[in-house]
């Protein structure tokens, strides 16, 4: 801490200086001065933090100089020395906001309690201000956080990475920071980028798709509460958080609230197309709890896996039939029926049965615990079953001990958590082995079609799944855009037919699909750094 003492009186400012030991005080160097001139050139080189200021000087008044330290030197305390009590003086001084003032000759024990309270202040002031800019610091760490738990809570529930019910499900939320409780509803929108208009590297494409969710939270929330996520596959979704009528506003059935949805996304579509060079399908789905919103989810994936007709579009999710299914007396499980239906992957039969359980143990006048404890037992025995079966460890199975030695206190918690578990071992034995056998028939198809006039949707057709959910995921697998693997199949060819014939190379620009000559050059050069006919030359030179 450093004080200046400021008066026109060399025997006053002396007086003050040597009338207290300042360092014993917590003063570690006091400078004087003797007119409001000197005083603001030891105040422009040093931080000065205590002034004591005579009020009456001859050249400048100290409350001249006082009204200057406020503006230069916010952070300094001041101290007015006056021969006069009156109050005027006073008020002058209050409203400059000094500490305090004293009578002149100032009596050095007053003094020094004077200086001890404008410390105590000072140190106050200054844990305020570390407190403050803590709170900031942290608060905008927070806040830059706060989004990434809110996507980290959707992506695990969605994945099934936490326990859908209960005080699971509120405590999760609570920590995410949603303003949402276990029994609200939401309507899920899958945003499905088809395909991109424009030639862009992935640089430029992770910004572009960033730009068309902050568009989605701008569109489809429409400053409704909701997020915009991505989930843990890569797939955007809006999630928009049910509001007074949205429940009605989602009910099955063409009505005023589904064509909402239907311009706001016809809206979303046009802007994507406009301004950011991407064609867009968006999926909506119905406003559910959120226990059911992984379900829900994965229904709409399926539509998209399934469409390959309709682009661009806006297409309503529509629950299928219970109708179909096999016949069981109340409450009943075969349980050779149920690992049947799994072991041949049929997981949305599954969990509509799951559903008819539930539904006829409510309808039973009679039900009680033992039902849903043998129910509970036979749902896990059937699981145990299918895991020996496929040959697969439980630790192969995200979450599995969390959800098996799970208390199932409801049939609704029952369903939830049946609905969860046989989803999570059916995609653990059957996802992997299908993604593969996918990518596999892709790139099969790729290879003995190399020389035709192919195109990513071509490649889809071929293995029966919409192009945009064919991409992701032969980028998930492969770590390579589809796009790019073809490209670079089609160029290895126009390298072979260099390297083993003697075609004219747009001869061989044809004889691979490309009609337009400059644009296989580029691509040529961009693959191999060199255009087809100095890669010729050069190969020939090694010959």
């Amino acid at each position: 801490m450093e004080m200046l003492i400021v008066d026109d009186e060399k025997f006053a400012v002396e007086g003050i200086y040597r009338c207290n030991d300042w360092q014993a005080l917590g003063i570690d160097e006091v400078h004087t001065a003797n007119h409001a001139d000197e005083a603001r050139e030891i105040m422009h080189d040093r931080r000065i933090d205590i002034l004591v200021c005579d009020i009456e000087m001859p050249d400048e008044d100290g409350l001249s100089l006082v009204r200057w330290v406020k503006e230069y030197s916010p952070h300094t305390e001041s101290l007015f020395l006056t021969c006069h009590s009156e109050f005027d003086y006073a008020k002058q001084a209050i409203n400059l906001g000094s500490s305090d003032y004293l009578l002149k000759p100032v009596d050095g024990e007053e003094l020094a309690g004077a200086v001890t309270r404008m410390l105590q202040a000072i140190r106050e002031k200054e844990e305020n201000e570390r407190y403050t800019e803590m709170y900031r610091k942290y608060y905008s760490l927070w806040k830059k956080q706060k989004p990434r738990l809110v996507e980290r809570f959707w992506q695990d529930l969605l994945s099934r990475r936490l326990l859908s019910f209960g005080d699971f499900l509120e405590r999760a939320l609570q920590d995410a920071q949603i303003d949402l409780h276990p029994d609200d509803r939401v309507l899920p929108i899958l945003i499905s980028i088809e395909e991109w208009n424009k030639p862009m590297d992935s640089r430029n494409q992770e910004i572009m798709e960033y730009a068309v969710k902050k568009a989605a939270e701008e569109i489809w929330l429409g400053g409704q509460p909701g997020e915009v996520i991505t989930d843990k596959t890569g797939v955007m979704f809006a999630i928009v958080y049910d509001s007074a009528g949205g429940e009605s506003a989602a009910a099955s059935g063409p009505d005023s609230g589904l064509d909402r949805w239907v311009q706001t996304g016809s809206r979303f579509i046009n802007v994507c197309r406009e301004y950011f060079y991407c064609s867009v399908t968006c999926y909506v789905g119905k406003y559910a709890l959120l226990q059911e919103l992984p379900g829900l989810c994965e229904s709409l994936k399926n539509m998209e896996r399934d469409n390959i007709t309709r682009t661009q579009s806006v297409l309503l999710y529509a629950p299928q039939s219970l109708q179909a299914l096999p016949s069981a007396g109340p409450g009943e499980i075969h349980i050779s029926e149920w690992a049947n239906y799994m072991l041949n992957g049929d997981k949305d039969t599954m969990i509509r049965l799951i559903h008819r359980i539930v539904s006829r143990l409510e309808a039973m006048p009679n039900v009680q615990g033992k039902h849903l404890l043998t129910l509970h037992q036979d749902t896990l025995q059937i699981i145990y079953h299918f895991l020996q079966v496929k040959g697969i460890s439980a630790n192969h199975v995200p979450q599995f001990s969390m959800w098996a030695s799970a208390q199932i206190r409801s049939l609704r918690h029952y369903m939830h958590w049946a609905e969860s578990l046989v989803s999570a071992v059916m995609e653990a034995a059957f996802e992997p082995v299908e993604r593969d056998g996918v990518i596999q028939k892709s790139i099969r198809y790729i290879h003995h079609n190399v020389e035709e006039d192919l195109s990513r949707e071509d490649v889809a057709a071929h293995v029966g799944l919409n192009p945009a959910y064919l991409s992701r995921l032969f980028k998930k697998e492969t770590g390579q855009n589809l796009i790019d693997f073809l490209i670079e199949a089609k160029m290895n060819r126009a390298k072979e037919l260099l390297d083993t014939t003697g075609m004219t190379v747009s001869a061989i620009a044809q004889q691979v699909g490309y009609s337009n000559f400059s644009h296989f050059t580029k691509m040529f050069r961009k693959q191999f750094d060199v255009n087809p006919h100095e890669y010729r030359n050069v190969t020939k030179r090694m010959d």
